[in-house]
């Protein structure tokens, strides 16, 4: 006999495995599903901002990160013309005023066994194929190890990041998604690091980005995205992995790179940033994290929205079953917190990739917050999701930098 759970969620990365976290800590019977095994890798920039430390910290594995991570309190900016500036890393509202670099093979199986600690299930290997509605439950039909299995839920929580699939099976995509591309390699014995986060405007095919995110002093995540953004925006954009090579082949990182050993594959990966416009639900169902199109379509982050999102998706789905109601009204309300508390910054992030991305504000941006530290804490708030983001569009903003020399 097929057991019934109160929650089936699929996916176990940070969104997933944070609405399991929450939901068994409340009590109920969670079961989490991934396609892969743990621990797995997960193409990604792996920077965790001070909003993440915030949720990780409240969710008990903080301490755990620290000893595997790599902590970053400041952020260098190269602009399009070579010009520099370091920033902090503010963090308005937290306590966590750094960056911390985690891989994601380590972030996602510490997040997937929390869960398992507060009483969550976790099944392995399950690719999930589709998710019917019958009544009073949801069943979760797929393949474990080339066989089929079903799962039967009071309700399911979707967290499959930018995989659409099972998605469109369910008929939860309405729009064509919009996708930022980026690829990435782990590099070791890399010269002249500074221990700084690097974000890379010089070197790279605008509208997009390069970065280095440490994860030692000699080690680090080296990737670059392109943006689906700016007045420059190309007709065919550059592949990922070429960007990545244009990158990596720069004037500006051959020092670092010149005793360089890659460690492992370049790895591409699609980012979905189109929140504004997803869907956050269906019957039965609640979609959190990429897979409701929370991604900073100006950065590309996605961990902090995931985990918040998770946690959110698990406290509506707590009320919705302690309550036993899973009326319309219900997912509704879920879906007005997640528009009231990202909505706002989806839509701010992306007109300032649209404004900025171009050589001639990128540079005048670096060389006002060169002279300016309150310029500079702002650029540090918005890269990190903090703030800023109506400050950053404003006339008066907008006119130092253009007469900036």
């Amino acid at each position: 006999m097929t057991r019934r759970h109160d929650v089936v969620i699929v996916g176990a990365g940070p969104a997933g495995s944070a609405a399991a976290y929450y939901l068994a800590t409340a009590g109920f019977d969670v079961l989490l599903l991934d396609k892969a095994e743990f621990p797995r890798d997960k193409t990604c920039g792996d920077g965790l901002t001070p909003r993440a430390l915030a949720v990780l910290d409240d969710m008990g594995v903080l301490d755990t990160l620290q000893q595997h991570g790599y902590r970053v309190a400041e952020l260098d900016m190269i602009s399009p013309g070579g010009d520099s500036v370091t920033v902090p890393i503010p963090s308005p509202g937290h306590k966590h005023k750094y960056l911390l670099i985690v891989p994601r093979l380590i972030l996602d199986d510490i997040l997937r066994q929390r869960a398992i600690a507060a009483g969550a299930a976790f099944e392995g290997k399950v690719e999930v194929m589709d998710l019917r509605n019958a009544g009073s439950q949801v069943q979760v039909a797929g393949l474990q190890r080339s066989q089929a299995v079903t799962f039967q839920a009071r309700l399911a929580v979707v967290a499959t990041g930018a995989s659409l699939k099972l998605l469109r099976r369910i008929g939860l995509m309405r729009h064509k998604p919009v996708m930022m591309v980026a690829a990435r390699a782990y590099f070791e014995d890399l010269g002249e690091q500074d221990g700084h986060v690097q974000c890379h405007f010089d070197g790279v095919t605008l509208p997009g980005y390069g970065w280095v995110f440490p994860l030692s002093p000699s080690s680090a995540n080296v990737g670059a995205g392109v943006i689906p953004a700016g007045l420059f925006r190309r007709p065919n954009p550059v592949h990922s992995h070429r960007a990545f090579s244009l990158f990596t082949q720069s004037p500006s990182l051959q020092k670092m790179m010149q005793t360089a050993r890659q460690v492992g594959p370049l790895r591409g990966f699609p980012i979905r940033v189109d929140f504004d416009r997803s869907l956050t639900f269906g019957e039965r169902v609640l979609l959190a994290g990429e897979a409701a199109g929370l991604a900073n379509p100006l950065t590309g982050e996605g961990i902090d929205y995931a985990l918040e999102s998770g946690r959110i998706a698990a406290e509506h789905a707590a009320v919705m079953l302690s309550k036993d109601d899973l009326t319309r009204s219900r997912f509704a309300s879920y879906d007005r917190e997640l528009r009231g508390r990202f909505q706002r910054t989806i839509v701010g992030a992306r007109r300032l990739g649209d404004l900025y991305l171009n050589p001639f504000l990128l540079d005048r941006m670096v060389k006002v917050a060169r002279r300016n530290p309150d310029i500079g804490s702002l650029i540090g708030d918005v890269t990190v999701g903090n703030r800023g983001l109506d400050e950053m569009l404003s006339f008066k903003t907008l006119f130092r930098f253009a007469l900036a020399v």
